[in-house]
């Protein structure tokens, strides 16, 4: 008998004072949940710390991730009780994406998906250690002398 898979996408956002471990190990397991229950993780995205549109649990900012899976529905009711057991979590959104998904086709879209944006990464790193470079070897810098004098904003000065 076939699963049939649906395809989710779960936006969390946790507390920004957390450092990367415990936000990893967060969705490691959220992730184990999952994949446990037979379902295919696709996509994480960590999109990092940004400020909440309004007060959350008096946090004005909050760390977002993007999980996009697929999973038999029964999963999502297991999935966001965890979700909802995580006191480090302020808050947390799943939306179903597309029904009756071919699991296959998916996994290798999401492969293609994955290649393509850690490619992308590393040209733009690249591009800017390229850039790093040609700055430095041009005698180009920021305008921060390093100093703790900050004589770039001297205004009375007796020319």
């Amino acid at each position: 008998m076939t699963v049939l898979h649906h395809e989710y996408e779960t936006v969390v956002i946790v507390r920004p004072d957390l450092d990367d471990a415990d936000t990893l190990a967060i969705f490691e397991r959220f992730e184990k949940v999952i994949t446990d229950n037979g379902g295919h993780v696709l996509l994480r995205d960590d999109w990092g710390k940004r400020k909440l549109a309004y007060t959350i649990e008096k946090q004005t900012k909050g760390h977002y991730v993007l999980l996009n899976h697929l999973s038999p529905a029964e999963i999502i009711a297991e999935l966001e009780r965890i979700i909802r057991n995580e006191d480090r979590v302020i808050r947390f959104m799943t939306v179903l994406l597309d029904q009756a998904v071919d699991v296959p086709e998916r996994l290798e879209a999401a492969e293609e998906k994955r290649k393509k944006l850690a490619a992308e990464l590393a040209a733009r790193a690249e591009a800017e250690e390229r850039a790093r470079a040609e700055a430095e070897a041009a005698g180009i810098h920021d305008g921060d002398d390093d100093d703790d004098v900050d004589d770039d904003d001297d205004d009375n000065s007796d020319d």
